[in-house]
């Protein structure tokens, strides 16, 4: 950091951000939006062109925000899933050069097989940061070698990334693998990635979700006059076959024999083949609504509107449409899996049930229906502000600040005795091996421990 003017420069390196519509595009411009409000900060993020994306968000990234810049970079549509767009070949040279012209004390990539696989094949930022030896940190967003076996044709992912070491290879150029959940890290280490650290960075702007924004009238648009006084269930969220919308749907199917005054809402987008192979599976069940791509306002209305949220999405790193509907007081049903059992506990602030068991599924839902939800709902609400875009980056600020420290006093120690007293890797003098001084120990340190293991 430059100790003159105690300002720490960051650099988030992402393919997902607005215009681009997923969980992940909305943390990295909450985030930089956060770190610029900060004073001891100056944040530069660089993100895809977009150029020929058909992608419409109600986010402007182009107005000036004081201590954030946002550099586009040359981008394509990513081949396995070509509504995420990632850089072209020729965009880690303007990478490297525009890195140089912000001069960052941390570089951070997101989400780096995207980086990487079929579309840069180079890690942005690494000849940079090789060259000024400062901290290069990956965050694993993303259980891609997971759910990448959903989708027909890449289901070898998972396996090759096993047999040939895929993610050590990748991941062992960086400093530190940053993941949000206990989960996630574990995911990680089973892939083989190294010097993984659990911070719980990721949340939600929890002041747009609540209670008191319950209004039916917001459904009327979407509901039949038949139907204005059902029970309506909510799937919100990325339609792509990972999300097991088809499980949901299967499982409404089912439940209409035990409940008929219900309906299911679907609101989302995705891949047309996604989209197509869902609408096709509901045309023959009564009460199914497809209600699109929504945001904003209308997002956080729908979500407390609506009577039950369900995702049966056993692949979640963190589940934000999830933390949203808790926020908005409505129970929750989920699986068993992935970040989310970290903060849901089954009948004391939500529903779990095993990932891909339709019949667990139905029984789940038909059983919130008609339950009495108030105490799970209201704890729900108490637990949903731990999960907050504050404290994720108020836990990754500390990470930050711990790991320049760290990093000062390893280029202390080099300036007092040379290079020639560390034990050093091939391919940068920040990688020192744990056992060489007690004194550096803290440098591949682990932050706070996680929302994990359950508060209750």
């Amino acid at each position: 950091m430059n100790n003159e003017r105690e300002i720490c420069k960051l650099a988030f390196l992402v393919t997902g951000f607005p215009p681009n519509v997923s969980g992940v595009s909305l943390f990295n411009w909450e985030r930089a939006q956060w770190f610029s409000r900060q004073s001891n900060y100056q944040v530069a993020v660089f993100a895809p062109d977009f150029q020929n994306s058909r992608t419409k968000h109600s986010i402007d990234t182009s107005n000036s925000i004081k201590n954030l810049t946002v550099e586009r970079y040359p981008s394509k549509p990513w081949l396995p899933y070509p509504l995420n767009y990632v850089p072209k070949i020729k965009a880690t040279n303007q990478i490297n050069q525009k890195l140089r012209s912000h001069q960052p004390d941390i570089v951070v990539v997101t989400d780096v097989e995207q980086f990487f696989f079929l579309s840069a094949w180079q890690l942005p930022g690494y000849d940079y940061v090789q060259e000024f030896k400062i901290p290069y940190i990956a965050e694993y967003h993303t259980d891609i070698y997971n759910f990448s076996a959903a989708y027909q044709g890449w289901q070898w992912l998972r396996n090759a990334a096993h047999l040939f070491r895929i993610p050590y290879y990748l991941y062992r150029n960086f400093d530190a693998t940053l993941c949000s959940s206990i989960a996630a890290a574990e995911s990680c280490r089973n892939l083989g990635i190294p010097n993984t650290a659990t911070v719980p960075f990721l949340g939600i702007d929890i002041s747009m979700y609540n209670p008191n924004r319950r209004n039916r009238q917001c459904l009327k648009p979407w509901l039949t006059d038949e139907e204005q006084n059902n029970k309506v269930i909510l799937f919100l969220g990325r339609l792509g076959f990972e999300k097991r919308v088809d499980l949901l749907i299967s499982a409404f199917k089912k439940l209409q024999c035990k409940q008929l005054n219900c309906s299911l809402a679907i609101a989302g987008d995705g891949p047309i083949e996604v989209v197509n192979y869902l609408e096709d599976l509901a045309k023959s069940i009564p009460n199914i609504h497809f209600l699109g791509f929504v945001e904003g306002e209308a997002k956080a209305n729908l979500m407390a509107s609506c009577d039950i949220f369900c995702s049966p999405s056993p692949y979640e790193t963190f589940g934000r449409t999830i933390v949203e509907a808790m926020a908005s007081g409505i129970p929750v049903i989920t699986v068993n899996s992935g970040a989310v059992s970290e903060y849901i506990v089954d009948g004391v602030n939500g529903h779990l049930v095993p990932p891909n068991n339709i019949n667990k599924l139905v029984n789940s839902l038909a059983q919130a229906l008609i339950a009495n939800n108030q105490t799970i709902t209201q704890k729900a609400v108490q637990d949903a502000n731990q999960l907050s875009i504050e404290r994720g980056c108020i836990h990754l600020n500390n990470y930050y600040q711990k790991l320049l420290k760290s990093h000062q006093n390893l280029f202390n120690f080099v300036l007092l005795y040379g290079y020639s007293k560390l034990n050093v890797k091939t391919g940068g003098y920040h990688r020192i091996r744990r056992s060489y001084s007690p004194r550096l120990d803290d440098f591949k340190l682990l932050a706070e421990p996680s929302f994990g293991t359950k508060w209750h």
